[in-house]
């Protein structure tokens, strides 16, 4: 039988996570407890294990060591099933038994000794033949059969290096039991038979740098947690403009973003997974590099050291917000090295430096975007006054277009959209078919910034769907959800032609980042048993769109958000500049959380004590604009929010870890002001969603809780969703209210006809 295949656009970029195509499947995976190993009886696991992925092997004298980096076009990449967004198991069993996940890759470009570790169990409770089956690319490359009740499921699947033009290396997991039956209708379901992948599963490549010829390639190439290198934590304000752009543009393609600084002497690295190469330890800067998990820089010549190991070294960089102190930065540390390296060596190091440095060996132009190999891998180079270009070049519409190396950006924005519909397929979502056995998914991801704009937001939702004929009686039912709400269903003819959903959007459904989900689901029947079930065609059709309604200003996250849309001004004190590396991540979650623009809104430093005044929406960050109400006192350690005269709402003290954002404002001066609440600010590790509230709290895992203290009660959430005249089931008196007004009508000619018979008599 042939393995249903999932269609998505930005849901790929964003989690890499499709669900599974001919089963019914569950939104939330929910963990099976793991067999302890006394539990575990021996079995034979799926594949002998495969060999680890080539290195470069970097033995030998300090020459060759150089020499070998420098030849070397190879760059390594490990990927987490966690860090696709899998934080809890993938479970198979019964109605789900099949998956679909995509491994991201860098697109049209060779691999080689790739391979997936999965890190798997299972349990069988109910008995059967049971077998698990993996496919690369829709093509079988083992198949398993279980019979002990428990045990191991690990695998080591070894997957060919042939460019993917994709950008994905698709992996079908085929987890079924057949059971003995009596009769070909006795129930054959077998709920106790349960498969669980780890999120520690990983998937290991290399691909070959040199392949990467665009800087369209190298955005697709980036890993799921790309690094951003700044030259130092004290940055002008232009380059930390253009830094916390840069990353938003990637948390707007389902990435988080890490801040890194260029090793200075004091500073303390991460040395888990680093070896250093034996032959280098004759060189000082490497002599007192040593094993530990972590290592403090010693000297100029020792950040030098950890710069010049290449792609295997703890120093990367896949974006690079170049400024006027970013080559001197660079060039130290390695000067310092250099003076080290003596005899043979010196001649491989200086080619290995200039084909590592190449990105710097000239100043940035202004507006400037460049791919540049950097400490041995391809890196994208924006200039310090480019990030609102960069983060208009990398949007889905226009990232194509960055067909080039050295590009210099004067404007990239999205079309402005003065219509009252948007296409799905202009939001990401491609028209498509695929087959259905008995449940499958279609996804479009979007912003709200890409439809809100001139006071417009997301009103109704139209899908058009067709089915074929299938041999079950039970006709396909469509459902159609927004951010996992369900805005309608409705019963298909399954004819074959158009069937049109009209879908209101309330406005509680809308986030920043909104998701939109068309299910399909079959009866799995056979006609009375006298065949065996196969999947039938369904189709999403281009003429799918979305229509756009006025959305009041209201007070809350979501009517921010679509004041974002057109603009907006981010606020940060100005002591935020002098330490980037800790202020940057907060800034970048809160700006793509609320939905500010990276490419429209301006950004303000605040000199320490000011207080500005906000014009239009807003975000500030640590910072308290001019006319924000006491509703929330900014004490460092206290959340206080108001209530009645007699007692306040919330009075709480000794908070740590915890911020808070409020909506403050109305019209078009609305904003949010965020405050930390304690000694330490929250690592917001997790996507925060907002929605409806006006007052958040947050804290490492992302968002604690979000209320609407304007209308706690729900007021406005129960009045967008009062039920019509007819939908309360009052339809039947429309034909008394038609047979009233026709009576009326003619009452009143009656009396008509009357007058004028009186005025003729007269």
């Amino acid at each position: 039988m042939k393995l249903p295949r999932v269609l998505t656009a930005a849901a790929l970029a964003a989690l890499c996570l499709l669900p599974s195509f001919g089963t019914a499947q569950s939104p939330t995976l929910r963990p099976v407890t793991p067999p302890t190993p006394a539990q575990q009886p021996p079995t034979t696991p799926v594949f002998r294990p495969a060999a680890p992925a080539e290195t470069v092997n970097l033995g030998g004298t300090p020459a060759e060591v150089f020499g070998k980096l420098a030849a070397d076009p190879w760059i390594p990449r490990s990927i987490t099933f966690q860090e696709l967004g899998f934080t809890e198991p993938v479970v198979l069993g019964y109605p789900d038994t099949i998956r679909e996940i995509y491994l991201p890759v860098p697109a049209g470009v060779d691999l080689s000794n790739a391979q997936l570790q999965l890190d798997a169990s299972y349990v069988r409770a109910d008995g059967g033949r049971t077998t698990l089956v993996y496919a690369i690319d829709g093509a079988p490359v083992t198949a398993q059969g279980y019979t002990a009740d428990r045990g191991d499921a690990s695998a080591v699947i070894p997957i060919d290096g042939k460019p993917r033009p994709s950008g994905f290396v698709r992996l079908n997991i085929d987890w079924r039991t057949a059971m003995a039956r009596e009769n070909t209708c006795a129930d054959a379901r077998a709920a106790g038979n349960i498969l669980r992948i780890e999120p520690t599963s990983k998937f290991v490549f290399r691909y070959n740098g040199t392949a990467i010829r665009d800087l369209a390639a190298a955005w697709s190439a980036l890993p799921a947690q790309p690094t951003i290198l700044i030259a130092s934590n004290r940055l002008t304000q232009e380059s930390y403009d253009s830094a916390w752009r840069v990353g938003v543009a990637l948390e707007r393609a389902g990435k988080r973003p890490k801040i890194r600084t260029l090793p200075v002497a004091g500073d303390t690295v991460n040395m888990q997974g680093v070896a250093v190469p034996p032959g280098l330890k004759s060189v000082p800067g490497y002599a007192g590099l040593t094993d530990s998990p972590t290592h403090k820089i010693a000297s100029p010549a020792e950040a030098g050291a950890l710069m010049a190991m290449g792609p295997a070294g703890p120093i990367q960089a896949d974006i690079v917000i170049a400024d006027a102190n970013t080559a001197a930065a660079m060039g130290q540390p390695l000067d310092a090295l250099q003076g080290q390296v003596q005899g043979d060596a010196a001649g491989n190091f200086t080619q290995w430096r200039q084909r590592a440095l190449d990105a710097f060996s000239k100043p940035a132009v202004p507006n400037e975007i460049r791919l540049a190999n950097v400490m041995g891998r391809p890196t994208i180079v924006v200039a310090s006054n480019a990030g609102a270009q960069a983060a208009g070049l990398f949007t889905q519409i226009w990232q194509q277009a960055a067909a080039g190396t050295n590009l210099v950006v004067s404007a990239a924005d999205e079309p402005k959209n003065d219509a009252s519909a948007v296409s799905l397929k202009y939001l990401g979502g491609k028209p498509a078919s695929f087959d259905v056995l008995a449940h499958a998914d279609w996804n479009a991801s979007f912003d709200i910034g890409s439809v809100a704009a001139d006071g417009k937001g997301p009103g109704t939702l139209v899908i058009d769907v067709a089915a074929s004929p299938s041999a079950a009686r039970t006709p396909p039912v469509v459902s159609v959800f927004m951010n996992e709400v369900l805005l309608g269903a409705k019963e298909m003819e399954a004819h074959g032609k158009r069937e049109r959903i009209v879908a209101p959007v309330p406005r509680y459904a809308l986030q920043t980042r909104n998701t939109i989900r068309v299910s399909f689901v079959r009866q799995l029947a056979s006609d009375r048993c006298r065949e065996t079930p196969e999947p039938y065609p369904v189709s999403v059709l281009a003429s799918s769109h979305m229509l756009l309604d006025k959305i009041e200003p209201a007070g809350d996250f979501t009517g921010l958000m679509s004041k974002f849309a057109n603009g907006g001004t981010l606020y940060v004190p100005a002591a935020h500049l002098n330490d980037a590396t800790t202020t940057l991540p907060r800034v970048i979650r809160l700006a793509a959380s609320t939905g500010l623009s990276p490419v429209k809104a301006k950004f303000v430093p605040v000199a320490d004590g000011q207080q500005p005044k906000a014009d239009g929406a807003y975000l500030a960050v640590d910072v308290v604009p001019q006319g924000v109400g006491d509703g929330v006192k900014p004490e460092q350690d206290r959340l206080f929010l108001a209530g009645t005269k007699d007692r306040p709402l919330l009075d709480v003290r000794g908070l740590n870890r915890v911020g808070m954002l409020e909506v403050h404002g109305k019209g078009d001066n609305l904003g949010a002001v965020y405050r930390t609440l304690g000694a330490q600010p929250p690592s917001m590790e997790k996507p925060i969603m907002l929605s409806g509230g006006n007052l958040a709290i947050m804290g490492n895992a992302g968002l604690r809780t979000e209320v609407n203290t304007r209308d706690p009660s729900g007021q406005g959430t129960m009045k967008e969703a009062q039920l019509g005249l007819f939908e309360r089931g009052y339809w039947w008196t429309l034909p008394i209210l038609a047979v009233a007004l026709f009576v009326a009508l003619l009452v009143f000619a009656s009396r008509m006809r009357r007058r004028k018979s009186e005025t003729g008599d007269r």
